[in-house]
């Protein structure tokens, strides 16, 4: 049986040589030397992704020289939680039975684990493109053809019945159950860098977690990512089929499709970007639904999602806010930067008007 590496150490010239023939990428070639160097530090917390250059005894025109290997995370915290969400068998899932459905440019997929023992995916690399970062943040063009990308996404499974066939999929990633009971907490913890009347509305939000779940489940479903931010993007040339490629699929949920838009504006784009930008973007998403097939969404209701979508985007905070606890350097600037952000949009898009 053959042994998978769970840390970077234990990845070598043989493993690859094993799992490339088997995935048909070479027949008769062997790995000779291999090159690791960890990348996305401080970006995927669920993971350890490497960029792996190989070497080969002899030129094998079809087989690429170098890889995306994605290992579960050193943290025990971050593997618990892994292992309790499925989020490897989801992304690897994913893989298989969506990406080649999604008229988007995705990376390819050439071999994977999952299992108690070892989780992995080996994939395209794509270093080539230019990674989003969650520091610098989305300029407003950025944000647009993202929202194109996702439209394509969304409507090809709105309302889709195969969705039903996913049971793989979870239709939430139960991150807002303990909302209540944490808040004061998150309040004590991360109160002094979000905005005091972003906090009224969480606060006011603290009762109202049943019924947003509730409103949220009675929406036209689709295909969510549910980890929209620019740390899960790369960009490429302007025109071409990699302008933006959306990565890390391990959340995804079938929900409803404005989390995603609410999440990528509020968390991604800086208040100074999206300023008399906020609902224009989402009209954005709105035509290009249409444009795309979807029937009978109507703008108003897809400014009341957006309005959930915003409301919804709170919990995730609240939910990991004492991560910041042991934060520094990028994380806790990422942490800061999207806590505060989140909080400042639904104040801007006014999103609690809609709590009755």
């Amino acid at each position: 049986m053959k042994k998978h590496p769970r840390h970077p150490d234990e990845i070598t010239a043989k493993w690859f040589t094993e799992v490339l023939k088997e995935a048909g990428l070479i027949v008769n070639s062997n790995v000779v030397s291999i090159k690791k160097e960890q990348i996305a530090q401080g970006k995927a917390w669920l993971s350890t992704i490497l960029r792996v250059e190989v070497e080969y005894d002899s030129p094998i025109d079809s087989a690429p020289n170098s890889f995306v290997l994605k290992l579960l995370s050193e943290s025990r915290s971050s593997r618990d939680f892994s292992y309790e969400r499925q989020a490897y068998e989801r992304e690897i899932n994913f893989y298989n039975e969506v990406a080649d459905t999604i008229p988007i440019h995705l990376p390819k997929l050439f071999y994977s684990v999952t299992g108690p023992d070892c989780n992995l995916l080996l994939m395209e690399d794509l270093s080539n493109l230019t990674a989003g970062d969650q520091i610098r943040g989305m300029n407003y063009e950025q944000v647009l053809i993202t929202l194109e990308s996702l439209a394509k996404v969304h409507s090809t499974y709105w309302t889709n019945p195969i969705l039903d066939s996913f049971n793989w999929m979870p239709c939430t990633n139960n991150i807002d159950v303990d909302y209540d009971e944490n808040w004061d907490s998150f309040v004590e913890l991360c109160g002094d860098f979000i905005d005091p009347e972003g906090l009224r509305i969480g606060e006011k939000l603290r009762t109202r977690i049943p019924w947003l779940l509730e409103e949220i489940s009675k929406r036209p479903k689709t295909l969510v990512h549910d980890d929209m931010k620019v740390d899960n993007l790369l960009f490429g040339n302007a025109g071409t089929n990699e302008e933006v490629v959306i990565l890390d699929w391990q959340f995804a949920i079938r929900g409803m499709g404005a989390i995603d838009v609410a999440r990528l504006i509020g968390g991604s784009m800086f208040p100074r970007e999206r300023e008399g930008h906020h609902f224009e973007a989402l009209r954005y998403w709105h035509d290009k639904l249409l444009d795309n097939g979807v029937e009978n969404y109507n703008w108003e209701e897809a400014q009341r999602d957006y309005k959930l979508g915003a409301l919804s985007c709170l919990t995730f905070p609240v939910h990991f806010h004492k991560g910041i606890t042991r934060a520094h350097g990028r994380a806790l600037e990422y942490i800061k930067i999207l806590y505060s952000g989140l909080f400042l949009f639904a104040l801007a898009i006014d999103a609690d008007s809609i709590l009755s």
